[in-house]
């Protein structure tokens, strides 16, 4: 009988390179380049961790563990390394430093099989190839150690033909085993098999030299694979409010896959130089830190679409290889062929995401200068339709000054491409807090979900208006749809609280506006949330105030010059008897109203808590001929509780024409 042995393991290439780590030999045209071990283990070290900086300290901990070393000991071998690899002094096809940090391997590296067979020799399987990159399946070793031979040649050996009869049935058994075993091994290592990806986020890309540094764009293309892969509907990715936390150039890509929990993350560094750009991308698997693609795109910065179409159809073949032929074209279906106005676009995305009243009014400018270069721009249409409803649901701008442009800037977007799910989501929106046509409202919000099942966001919104006509199980699981499609968005868990705060489950709201401020302490409206809870909670049961009151205090230092969180604690305060202390921000409220947009709606409830009903009226028929945003939670909010036994409220209901 002949031992059976079976070599599995991954190589590396890169630039006409072979790296094998299991052989230790690097090789260029089939010739060894010898190196000797430490050196050997720093490029090793290098190519692993291609696409990312490595800091100089870390990587002296794997190549040097448990030994103090000197750094200089690390820069020789950077620099034999660079020798070896014929890297010009200029160069950074290979090795780049990182002044004060580190270095990184930047040439696009793949990964192949290699198989060792005493009867065939050796030979490649290839699982990737130089075009796309896509990483092979790692099988384990099977040979004992005992079959191992130093050579390829295979080693007879002679036994007696009792043995034969005995060993034969145990040999045919155990290789049975192996190719079981290596069948197994090869499913559970490729993702289109038994652990298929289902869900992703894309990081922020990085710059790899720090003096190169561009937010906008380096946000702005993750935004738009975002944006892209959403097109793909088996697979779930992350937002970009997500992520966007993960910008830090020292930012581990696989421990904020799992901070995502998602299955894979994609990341990428970028250099730019004058008009030329270098994009590098990897997708890593995050359960094993398997690199299942790694590729490298030399453009120039006006062919950045390129690039983009590139980089999404990659990702795409390796998660979805079986994507339709409408998800492939709109995976690569530009917006516009204008550099310029997707740079302005690019921009004008980076300065709304900050999601803060000043970040919306410039978003506004960049996306008007987007569509002056474009006008068939539908994406960046939607962006100002998206800032416009921002600014009136946060009460930064009066309703009809804002949700009317907001209206426009949807239509405009649907009629240049109707299969935009954002721009649906958006139009509903107006529909529900402007226009309080639930009817209209509902249908978009279930056209934007039913493009795209995996938005968060049209869930989350949805959740809202199914809320505000009391249908609160139906809001909960949309609410909970929304947060399991992105489960650690603050966004998502204060809008669990609030649904359950409107629903009147106090105690339960209270749980979740209490994880998000272990989360998030300097979080303003998950203070807001808890405050209220406590607040509607004990006056149900006449007390105790001074939770909610200390909650809300807390909610009006976070939250800056809003003006819900000052008119619930005054709320709070009439009711706990500090009646001077409510009178007196009601009045600083109303003083404000007149050289700035105070929401009328919160002033009315104020007054009405104040027992002044007859005003608190009369400032509601205001806000109902503004069309106040706070309208159509009239029906169902225990912020206007105190007025429900007056019989006006009831007519007001009618007049926003609630579903019945």
């Amino acid at each position: 009988m002949r031992p059976i042995t079976i070599d599995n393991h991954v190589t590396y290439q890169f630039g006409g390179f072979v790296l094998d780590p299991v052989r230790r030999v690097l090789s260029r045209e089939d010739k060894s380049i010898a190196l000797k071990p430490k050196i050997f283990d720093t490029l090793l070290v290098l190519v692993k961790n291609s696409g990312r900086v490595m800091d100089k300290d870390e990587l002296m901990q794997e190549v040097w563990p448990d030994t103090i070393v000197e750094e200089v000991n690390l820069a020789h071998n950077i620099s034999i390394l660079r020798k070896v690899l014929g890297q010009k002094s200029d160069e950074n096809r290979f090795i780049v430093t990182v002044p004060g940090r580190g270095y990184g391997f930047v040439a696009e590296v793949t990964q192949s099989r290699q198989k060792t067979h005493p009867e065939l020799g050796s030979d490649h399987d290839a699982m990737s190839s130089p075009q796309d990159g896509e990483a092979a399946a790692r099988l384990p070793d099977l040979t004992p150690a005992s079959a191992k031979q130093p050579s390829n040649k295979v080693v007879h050996k002679s036994v007696s033909k009792p043995s034969i009869i005995v060993i034969a049935p145990v040999t045919l058994v155990a290789l049975t085993i192996a190719i079981v075993l290596v069948s197994r091994a090869s499913r559970r290592q490729d993702p289109q098999l038994s652990n298929p990806i289902k869900s992703i986020a894309v990081l922020p890309f990085k710059a790899l030299i720090v003096d190169g540094h561009d937010e906008s764009l380096e946000m702005g293309i993750a935004d738009t694979l975002i944006a892209r892969l959403s097109n793909i509907k088996q697979i779930n990715v992350r937002p970009i409010g997500a992520v966007r936390k993960y910008a830090a150039l020292d930012q581990d890509s696989v421990q904020a896959g799992r901070e995502q929990r998602v299955d894979a993350v994609v990341d990428g560094q970028i250099q730019r130089s004058g008009e030329k750009i270098r994009v590098t991308v990897r997708l890593v698997r995050v359960r094993d830190e398997y690199i299942l693609l790694s590729s490298q795109f030399d453009e120039k910065i006006t062919d950045i679409f390129q690039v983009e179409d590139s980089i999404s159809e990659r990702i795409a073949g390796v998660l979805a290889p079986q994507i339709t032929g409408e998800e492939k074209e709109r995976l690569t279906k530009h917006y516009t062929d204008d550099a310029e106005a997707y740079q302005l676009y690019l921009i004008g995305r980076f300065h709304s995401n900050r999601l803060t009243d000043d970040g919306f009014i410039k978003s506004l400018d960049y996306f008007q200068r987007a569509v002056d270069k474009d006008p068939k721009f539908a994406l960046a249409y939607i962006g100002m339709s998206d800032a416009y409803n921002s600014l009136g649901g946060f009460n930064v701008r009066p309703p009809k000054e804002v949700f009317p442009k907001a209206r426009t800037a949807a239509l405009t977007a649907l009629s240049l491409d109707s299969f935009l799910g954002p721009a649906h989501t958006q139009l509903a929106i107006v529909n529900l807090i402007f226009d309080w046509d639930w009817s209209v409202a509902d249908r978009e919000f279930q056209r934007a979900i039913e493009i795209n099942p995996g938005d968060s966001d049209a869930h989350y919104y949805y959740s809202y208006y199914l809320a505000f006509i009391g249908q609160f199980n139906n809001a909960l699981a949309e609410i909970r749809k929304a947060q399991e499609l992105d489960p650690v968005s603050l966004v998502k868990l204060t809008g669990v609280a609030q649904i359950l705060l409107l629903a009147r489950q106090y105690d339960q709201s209270i749980e979740e506006s209490q994880r998000a401020i272990e989360m998030d302490p300097n979080l303003g409206f998950a203070h807001w949330l808890l405050g209220l809870a406590y607040l509607y909670k004990a006056i149900g049961h006449h007390g105790p105030y001074d939770p909610a009151v200390v909650e809300l205090q807390k909610s009006v230092t976070l939250s800056g010059d809003s003006a819900d969180e000052p008119a619930t604690l005054a709320q709070a305060y009439w009711m706990s008897g500090k009646k001077e202390e409510a009178r007196k921000i009601l009045e600083d409220l109303e003083r404000q109203s007149k050289r700035r947009y105070i929401s009328t709606a919160s002033l009315a409830n104020l007054h009405g808590v104040l027992g002044e009903n007859d005003r608190a009226f009369a400032l509601l028929e205001n806000a109902y001929q503004e069309h106040d945003g706070l309208m159509v939670a009239l029906k169902v909010d225990p912020y206007f509780d105190r007025l429900r036994t007056d019989p006006r409220l009831n007519e007001f209901v009618e007049r926003v024409g609630f579903p019945k």
